[in-house]
């Protein structure tokens, strides 16, 4: 079975080629706690089209945990709203780690948003095969 790592990729590469991605939640290799999860990438040709059915597939996953996008930077980054803060450019300021390590602290959190995560990505795998769809109608 692909990994988590190879579907988010597999599922943002469906919209238009990736330059980057990253993708944080797996357990920690050394110590074993389950790491806070969030996913970066940034497109070869980012756009709006694109940005809309990320936002869609946010707006319409029922989640445990609040979560945004921050498009503030070339790299865009989907994370729950507790580790973005408020922010202007809110994945570049040193609040973000630190954040990312009080978070860590809550493992309950992190299963949870990871759980999320798993599933926004198959919302938005749905919304792209329907909006494929529709474009080949």
């Amino acid at each position: 079975m692909p990994n988590r790592f190879h579907l988010a990729g597999e599922t943002l590469s469906r919209l238009g080629s990736l330059r980057w991605l990253r993708l944080s939640g797996e357990r920690h290799p050394i110590h074993g706690f389950q790491q806070v999860p969030f996913l970066g990438w940034r497109f070869d040709e980012p756009d709006l089209e694109k940005l809309r059915l990320i936002e869609q597939a946010v707006r319409t996953t029922f989640t445990q945990v609040d979560w945004r996008i921050d498009t503030s930077r070339r790299n865009w980054l989907l994370a729950p709203s507790r580790i973005l803060g408020n922010s202007d450019n809110p994945a570049a300021s040193p609040a973000f780690d630190e954040r990312v390590n009080m978070a860590l602290q809550d493992q309950d959190f992190c299963l949870r948003a990871l759980t999320d995560l798993d599933a926004i990505l198959r919302t938005l795998d749905e919304l792209i095969t329907a909006h494929k769809g529709r474009m080949q109608d």
